[in-house]
């Protein structure tokens, strides 16, 4: 699951003004391990499946932001923080379970205008 969300979202890199430091790849990171673990303790069997992020796959994140926009970078930084501050389940039952899942995917709606280049980036 960290993978599948890390992999989502790793299109953007910039370094932080507003915070002093990190990219937005960092960010996601983190984000994609906050999430998985969540995911785990919803009691999703596969969140913690896919493993750490590679070198590699960071590398991409960092790569593909060459041609994302600053306004760009700032939807996936506005992405990041949503996902952050998604609460976790109170149990895991099936209806918390999705409701979870909602909260997260709610977040998603951050990305869907950012420019063709940089998403064309992001698939390749």
């Amino acid at each position: 699951m960290k993978k599948i969300l890390f992999g989502l979202a790793a299109m953007a890199s910039l370094t932080l003004t507003a915070c002093g430091g990190g990219s937005i790849c960092d960010q996601l990171e983190d984000v994609a391990n906050k999430t998985a673990d969540q995911a785990e303790e919803c009691g999703f069997p596969d969140a913690g499946e896919d493993g750490e992020i590679t070198d590699a796959e960071r590398d991409a994140c960092e790569k593909s932001t060459e041609s994302c926009t600053d306004d760009d970078k700032k939807k996936f930084e506005e992405f990041a923080d949503c996902v952050n501050d998604v609460k976790g389940c109170s149990d895991k039952t099936e209806a918390e379970q999705s409701a979870y899942q909602l909260r997260v995917l709610s977040c998603y709606a951050k990305l869907t205008s950012i420019s063709a280049a940089c998403s064309a980036a992001a698939g390749e």
